[in-house]
């Protein structure tokens, strides 16, 4: 006996989570299989003894309880009764306030069941103490150690990174060169608008590159406060992942969570149809079409096809040698000393949320290649119990590093900037493999692989949730993405897989339909504004497919 779908999806990352939700919410059936008994895969959030057992299971991590060693893959006594408490991500995000992440939420209605917090505070080390960011215009003029004049320079680059309309800089020039040559702004103005503002990993980046990021994020402000990025409650990505699960059984979305795959066969025949078996389940199931990771069709499936199989196993289709994305999380009971750098005002409460940067230059001139990123959460995350914090940080580097060598000297500055130097709880190292491939041609199958390492400065294809005036532009990228672009680039290579799913024929006319919606006026908003009122709005184009296309009756805002 078996059971039908139109499409197979295997695990429960964050790109194969949107792409089953956008599937289902299409009018496909769809089958979603992960061996894992969690969601989110390497963006799992996991409990304190799940993130042992996980980094004792894998040989590019590793972790430690320095006030009370334990046995690989147990946490200590102390910490089982609150063990419930944590919510632990293997990588940290931020999610930007405008961008795919968020449309995608809104469209899927995963958002109603999402919570987050806003980023709370953004400072950058100088080599001694924390630079606070201004994140609003008010902030800006209320800094008393910026003058007059570097507070017009400052707010003449703003104002030209926040124009839409304005063509961004020469790709050619790095971001430091641009801010100091052609805005004029001095030493410690550009450092933080490089660190703290566009969040480079090093100073040489891309004007073009780093100047679309921060327009991205000025455009975020305002939205749903006065920071242009939120942070996810219970884990962040992982929660997201799952989130997108929920909206995909919602309509019609079928999970089998817990098992192993037995046999995963691709029939060169008339149907054209892959079959599965999974352990624990008698039945089988077939699918005419199925996207997964390249790493997961390598290890579970065969082809009757051997010239298929030879086209996903050959590793001639890398198209850059592998970086890793080194990442630290550091959970202690003891906040960052806020006060000692950056006072707060009067009126203000200690930050439940913050980012602090560690330039390349951070520890000395022979320091890190690349920029740390730390992400900070409270309890008021439901990352940890009551009275503790966790910190990620991340970074990148090439071939043959590690995230502890990488990351250690990081870790360490960061001790000496909490309120007590007293030994962490735990510290976690992982790393993940970032690599660009090539798809492979195999009938029936599209490689859901993160497609994260580009050419500095090469383009992006805008996602058709996010359509405007801008449409026919190009988005600027960094080589490697820090952790406020990669919710947002997974959309995007979930929505490139719906397409060769569905059908790219499809995809011209669900374009210009997002397009059509993004220029509609209501002519009530004019009334009384004096001018002309725009004519009334024209019917909405209707077309067979879209990509978490909005309900009629839905108000996105509103959600």
């Amino acid at each position: 006996m078996s059971d039908h779908y139109d499409v197979l999806v295997l695990g429960t990352g964050v790109r194969e989570s949107v792409l089953s939700a956008a599937l289902s919410r299409a009018g496909k059936r769809v089958l979603h299989v992960d061996p894992h008994t969690y969601y989110g895969n390497e963006w799992a959030s996991l409990t304190l003894s799940e993130l042992s057992q996980w980094a004792s299971a894998h040989a590019n991590a590793d972790i430690s309880f320095p006030r009370e060693p334990c046995e690989p893959g147990a946490i200590p006594e102390t910490y089982k009764s609150v063990d419930r408490h944590y919510s632990i991500a293997l990588r940290p995000v931020l999610l930007p306030a405008r961008g795919p992440m968020i449309e995608a939420l809104i469209r899927s209605n995963v958002a109603s069941y999402a919570t987050f917090r806003l980023l709370g505070r953004i400072g950058v080390w100088d080599g001694e103490h924390l630079e606070r960011v201004p994140k609003s215009k008010s902030d800006i003029f209320r800094d008393r150690r910026i003058s007059l004049a570097d507070k017009r320079k400052l707010m003449r680059f703003l104002q030209s990174a926040v124009e839409p309309d304005a063509p961004l800089p020469d790709s050619s020039v790095s971001v430091s060169r641009y801010l100091t040559e052609t805005m004029g702004l001095g030493q410690q103005l550009e450092r933080a608008v490089t660190y703290g503002v566009a969040l480079c990993w090093d100073a040489m980046e891309s004007s073009a590159s780093a100047i679309d990021r921060t327009r991205r994020s000025l455009r975020g402000l305002g939205r749903y406060g006065d920071a242009a990025f939120l942070v996810g409650q219970f884990g962040g990505a992982g929660e997201l992942a799952q989130g997108f699960c929920r909206a995909s059984a919602v309509h019609g979305g079928v999970f089998i969570l817990g098992h192993e795959v037995l046999s995963l066969k691709h029939a060169c025949d008339s149907n054209n149809a892959w079959t599965l078996r999974v352990a624990g389940i008698e039945e089988t199931f077939t699918a005419d079409q199925v996207a997964a990771p390249r790493e997961f069709m390598c290890e579970n499936a065969s082809w009757e096809n051997e010239q298929a199989m030879k086209s996903l196993s050959d590793t001639s289709s890398l198209l850059s040698s592998p970086v890793y994305e080194h990442v630290a999380v550091v959970i202690t009971d003891a906040p960052i000393d806020w006060a000692a750098h950056m006072p707060l005002d009067d009126d203000e409460v200690a930050p439940e949320t913050a980012l602090v940067v560690f330039p390349p230059d951070a520890f000395g001139p022979s320091s890190n290649e690349h920029a740390v990123i730390v992400l900070g959460q409270g309890e008021g995350t439901f990352a940890c119990p009551k009275g503790q914090y966790v910190y990620y940080l991340s970074t990148y580097g090439p071939t043959g590093t590690s995230a502890r060598t990488c990351l250690h000297r990081a870790v360490r500055r960061l001790h000496t900037l909490l309120t007590t130097e007293a030994p962490f709880i735990a510290e976690f190292y992982c790393s993940h493999t970032l690599s660009e491939t090539r798809e492979a041609s195999i009938p029936a199958y599209v490689d859901t692989s993160a497609q994260l390492v580009r050419t500095a400065g090469g383009p992006v294809g805008r996602t058709s949730l996010c359509i405007g005036d801008d449409a026919s532009q190009v988005r600027a990228q960094q080589a490697v993405p820090n952790l406020t672009e990669t919710l947002d680039l997974s959309v995007e290579a979930a929505e490139q897989a719906f397409w060769r799913l569905v059908g790219e024929q499809h995809k011209q006319a669900a374009y210009q339909a997002a397009h059509d919606r993004s220029h509609q006026h209501d002519p009530s908003e004019y009334q009384g504004r004096g001018g002309v009122e725009p004519e009334a709005p024209k019917e909405a184009t209707v077309v067979e497919v879209e990509f978490f296309a909005p309900r009629p009756t839905e108000d996105d805002e509103a959600v």
